[in-house]
């Protein structure tokens, strides 16, 4: 029997030729590369945010100013309904609360209507004013009558048609507007428009 040497016994596999050791398996890991990490998230915001908040910011400040200048422009129309009801509640006679009211009428629409000759108005003419200027506003016949008759000649008037009146009032300083062209008399400076 042959005796078998020692290194076929352990029989170490195929041997290595000296072409194939580019072939060998190599570390897998080592073509990695080290993981990139983004790069700090900015505190600031993006420029679209700073106009979005510039353009809310300039929409509430104009709102403001839109607010506080009609507040002012309607200051007048708080004043004279608080004259109305110290007027209404004084110890006058009825006639001469309404003698008080139709001046304080005539106050607020000069006040109102700068442009236009509102003092001098009266009568027929004055009503047709107060009920141009505040369309919404009804004239009924008590105070059609007050307006045209009784505050000239000086008529006493009762209670009941003074409630009338100065429910009338009331409304009118409340509900008055712009007049324009269309609804301004000739004799009211050319139907100029009065900002209200």
């Amino acid at each position: 029997m042959i005796n078998p040497t020692p290194h076929a016994q352990l029989n170490p596999g195929p041997m290595p030729t000296p072409g194939s050791a580019a072939q060998q398996p190599t570390d897998p890991l080592a073509n990695l590369r080290d993981i990139q990490l983004p790069s700090d998230i900015s505190t600031i915001p993006a420029f679209g945010w700073w106009l979005l908040a510039a353009i809310v910011l300039l929409a509430f400040v104009a709102f403001g100013f839109f607010l506080w200048r009609r507040y002012q422009q309607r200051q007048y129309r708080r004043s004279a309904l608080q004259l109305q009801q110290d007027l209404f509640n004084t110890e006058l006679s009825e006639t001469q609360k309404l003698q008080a009211l139709n001046a304080l009428l005539k106050r607020v629409a000069i006040r109102a209507y700068p442009s236009f000759d509102v003092a001098g108005l009266n009568g027929k003419q004055w009503r047709d004013f107060l009920e141009r200027s505040a369309p919404g506003v009804i004239v009924n016949t008590d105070v059609d009558k007050m307006l045209t008759d009784q505050l000239y000649n000086g008529q006493a008037i009762s209670s009941a048609e003074l409630n009338h009146f100065n429910k009338f009032v009331n409304s009118w300083i409340n509900k008055h507007g712009a007049l324009n062209s269309d609804t301004a008399d000739t004799s009211t400076n050319g139907g100029q428009h009065a900002h209200v």
